[in-house]
């Protein structure tokens, strides 16, 4: 099958690829780099570095994709409120445009993965399901629930791609990044044990998470276009144990034997207990929840593979400031020191990752 995942140097989209490329389907990979590394796109896969905000008509239909996995997206949650037009311009903008050249193109399945941030504040105490209304409360839920809308209009007004659209939550494990300051709780606590530094907790760090290792998600992502039940479906999938942020934390300390250190800071506003129920997960993808990794043999294994490779630099705000009221002041400081990077628009040119 040939296949497209953009954001494959990421890393979602590098372990989506990877088992694509493993299993004999022909890889083209998308990114920009902006926050991935080239080093994250398998052996075998093709490669363009390319923005999704630009013009990808000619490289989707040089590929001629059957299926195409949309994993690029800019996805610093709470950060989003002080970009809000870089996160519609990157997330929803540039989703837009892999859709409609997906469906030039002639792909028949598009893969899209949104957010459990599309729920927002939960509205009850059960598990959220997909059944359950979404009011997302920050500019990148709000993206993400956009796009899934598109998707499923688009597909009722042209009648393709088919799609299946995951609301992942909290993943982690290798190849994730370290050194980006704004998201992704697992890695900034990881960096910071690792230089001796203490550990950041916005609030009392009772907030909980139900944190999800890399191998189920990106299972049930890969399979999707081969599962003929999983077509025009929205699903959850993710880890099943909730664990509260200073748990966590103080868990990573103990794994790294480092004493413990917290750096207490002023809460965010932010969901305080976001879990999902995996149930359709589990019947669409049942090999992808077969020996699933747990949270405490998954830390392990993040940990040994972040000891095992050097830290790589700081990952900057990829855009200017738009609404500075509000920012923390720990996310201020990395910004006025200028840790910033720019999202350029590369080459549509293909090569080989190795």
């Amino acid at each position: 099958m040939r296949t497209i995942v953009t954001g494959a140097a990421g890393f979602i989209g590098s372990h989506v690829a990877e088992l694509l490329a493993n299993e004999g389907h022909d890889v083209l990979a998308i990114d920009n780099l902006s926050g991935g590394f080239l080093e994250n796109v398998p052996r075998g896969a093709r490669f363009a570095q390319l923005d999704i905000t630009s013009d990808l008509s000619g490289v989707f239909e040089g590929f001629r994709p059957e299926a195409v996995y949309h994993l690029a997206a800019y996805a610093a949650e709470g950060l989003s409120h002080h970009i809000p037009v870089f996160n519609y311009q990157n997330n929803l903008v540039g989703t837009a445009r892999v859709l409609e050249a997906a469906y030039r193109s002639g792909a028949e399945h598009f893969v899209f993965t949104s957010s459990i941030a599309a729920y927002g504040h939960p509205v009850h105490d059960r598990l959220l399901s997909e059944e359950d209304v979404c009011h997302p409360c920050d500019p990148y839920g709000v993206a993400k629930l956009a796009c899934e809308h598109h998707i499923g209009a688009f597909f009722e007004y042209f009648g393709r791609p088919k799609f299946t659209i995951f609301r992942p939550h909290n993943v982690f494990g290798p190849r994730q990044n370290i050194s980006d300051p704004y998201r992704n709780v697992i890695g900034i606590f990881l960096s910071r044990a690792l230089a001796g530094r203490p550990l950041p907790i916005f609030g009392d760090g009772l907030q909980s998470r139900s944190f999800s290792f890399i191998t189920t998600v990106a299972r049930c992502i890969a399979d999707a276009p081969v599962s003929p039940k999983a077509a025009n479906r929205t699903v959850n999938v993710g880890g099943d144990v909730p664990m509260s942020v200073v748990e966590l934390a103080r868990k990573i300390l103990q794994l790294l034997a480092a004493p413990e250190q917290i750096e207490w800071l002023p809460a965010r506003h932010e969901v305080m207990h976001a879990h999902c129920r995996h149930d359709v997960a589990r019947e669409l993808f049942p090999r992808a929840y077969t020996d699933a990794i747990g949270i405490e043999d998954g830390l392990k294994r993040m940990v040994k593979f972040v000891r095992g490779r050097p830290a790589p630099p700081l990952t900057g705000c990829p855009a200017s400031i738009e609404i500075s009221d509000g920012l923390p002041p720990s996310w201020k400081v990395v910004v006025e020191d200028g840790a910033r990077v720019s999202v350029g628009q590369g080459t549509a040119s293909f090569r080989s990752s190795r």
